[in-house]
């Protein structure tokens, strides 16, 4: 995703300082047991990345809100990419084994070496916003049906192996 100019970092920056936009990012993710993830179950991006809206005309993408309430705003603004290691578009959790901080070559790198991995979610046949939109639906009604999704897929591929 592309840097926030500075007219979005001064908006994330408002935002982040307002209470009620905090809780009602907060009132998007939910936990998921047995996947460590944290689920977005607000609107989707084309790549099925979530999308938070920061007031009437300023939308951002929910994991770089996520990161900046971590990490802060210049934070958010020093990198280029967040990269989800979990592979989840979803995913809202900042911290190693989920979000962190990356670039566009390595996080392409190992989106092509994940990809190629038998039962990876990067190789779903629903495509990325397929697959997040029927993942954030069951998120919505109940933490436990994606749960047992993950189960079933675990059940037929395993467990997708780490890259390090």
């Amino acid at each position: 995703m592309a840097r926030l100019d500075d007219s979005g970092l001064r908006a994330l920056a408002g935002a982040l300082g307002r209470p009620e936009v905090v809780q009602r990012y907060r009132s998007k993710v939910v936990e998921v047991d047995g996947s460590g993830c944290w689920w977005w179950t607000g609107a989707l991006s084309g790549r099925g990345h979530g999308r938070f809206w920061l007031g009437p005309q300023r939308v951002v993408i929910a994991h770089r809100f996520g990161y900046a309430r971590v990490h802060g705003v210049q934070a958010v603004a020093a990198v280029p990419v967040l990269g989800h290691r979990c592979d989840n578009p979803l995913c809202q959790r900042v911290g190693p084994g989920h979000v962190v901080a990356s670039s566009y070559v390595e996080n392409r790198r190992e989106w092509a070496i994940r990809k190629a991995i038998s039962g990876s979610p990067l190789d779903d046949p629903r495509g990325s916003r397929a697959r997040a939109r029927e993942l954030r639906d069951l998120a919505r009604q109940d933490p436990a049906l994606v749960a047992a999704d993950l189960e079933r897929l675990r059940a037929l591929y395993g467990e997708q192996m780490a890259l390090w």
